[in-house]
């Protein structure tokens, strides 16, 4: 990690921003090249080396929390295309980067894509990145938002975890049951999302568990910081106890702070969905769905004309590393090639 200059949030939400507006370009993937391996995976961030063909192998699905049971891994490719929903707070920021790699929305014929099923139901199931050469790998992985609604999934997310395998890391991309799924809402949403956290553990690959970054987009970046304060959560609460903790969140256009969503209406009554009603009414719920911001590193990223969530969302959390953009919108940070994703992999070390 480079040293920073960092300034405080609300300082760079005041100024305007100098960097130069990016024009945005869709984000299409090509066909990737699946295979089912138990390869020995790399741990450089920006490997490029190039892997034999790998044999096919089994993954480790939890039949139910605590326990596993072998199941075999399907592998298939999936669709790009990035688009999701959700807000995020900060504190502090970063000063304007110049990016090293150059960012593809292309699938390197030499990463294997595994399909995995980390649970029972439909939804519990997600795309796992390997890039070339040997491990053991870091981890970045991708939880996509939605106002936490069914009818999004992990695709959303495909186009970055596309880039961030390119650059040298493995990336776990799942989906989860939402609200308007069986099971999905309260708590079930967020035991999937702790349930697809603590699998990386039972996967066999030569994953670096302890370099773990965690990047969520809306209501996903709800999530992804909910899921690196867990050991937060009391015990026999919906995901305590992590197996997998994150060392670093990164909280894209996200929500950060439920009771102020709730009382905005925020995604017409989003928050009220998950969580099964107000917070005077289940406040318990509120209390654990509800991020804790201490100890854990941080990022912010958000772009000043995002419409869906207010960028003032993403000043709630001190501490917080700040990445902003004057012209950005809530879905451009989805975009591989905008300037908000090229400044994000340089602060968490992909560049």
């Amino acid at each position: 990690m480079k040293n920073r200059c960092l300034a405080p949030i609300g300082d760079v939400l005041r100024r305007r921003s100098t960097f130069v507006s990016l024009v945005v370009v869709a984000a299409s993937c090509a066909s990737e090249v699946p295979e089912t391996v138990n390869a020995p995976v790399v741990s450089t961030i920006m490997s490029t080396t190039t892997a034999a063909p790998l044999e096919s192998s089994t993954t480790t699905k939890p039949s139910a929390r605590g326990s596993t049971t072998k199941a075999p891994v399907v592998t298939t490719t999936t669709p790009v295309v990035a688009d999701s929903t959700t807000t995020v707070p900060a504190r502090t920021t970063v000063a304007p980067t110049t990016t090293k790699a150059v960012p593809t929305t292309t699938e390197s014929m030499t990463t294997r894509l595994v399909r995995v099923q980390y649970g029972d139901a439909p939804q519990q199931v997600g795309d796992l990145r390997v890039p070339p050469g040997v491990g053991p790998f870091g981890v970045v992985v991708f939880v996509h938002g939605g106002f936490w609604r069914s009818g999004f999934d992990e695709t959303l997310m495909t186009a970055l975890a596309v880039d961030a395998t390119n650059r040298g890391v493995a990336t776990w991309n799942f989906n989860y049951r939402s609200v308007g799924d069986p099971g999905g809402g309260y708590p079930g949403t967020l035991e999937d999302v702790a349930l697809a956290m603590d699998h990386l553990a039972v996967l066999d690959e030569d994953l670096l568990l302890d370099d773990v970054t965690v990047i969520g987009h809306s209501a996903g970046g709800h999530l992804a910081l909910w899921a690196s304060s867990r050991h937060f959560l009391r015990s026999g609460d919906p995901g305590a106890d992590p197996v997998v903790r994150p060392h670093t969140a990164v909280a894209q256009a996200a929500v950060v702070d439920l009771r102020f969503a709730a009382a905005v209406n925020m995604g017409g009554s989003a928050v009220e969905a998950l969580l099964g009603g107000e917070p005077d009414e289940v406040p318990e719920h509120y209390r654990v769905a509800q991020p804790v911001f201490e100890g854990q590193r941080i990022i912010v990223v958000h772009g000043r004309y995002d419409q869906v969530v207010p960028i003032s969302q993403s000043g709630l959390i001190d501490g917080a590393i700040g990445i902003f953009d004057d012209t950005g919108t809530h879905f451009d940070v989805l975009d591989p090639r905008h300037e908000l994703w090229l400044r994000t992999v340089e602060e968490i070390g992909l560049d």
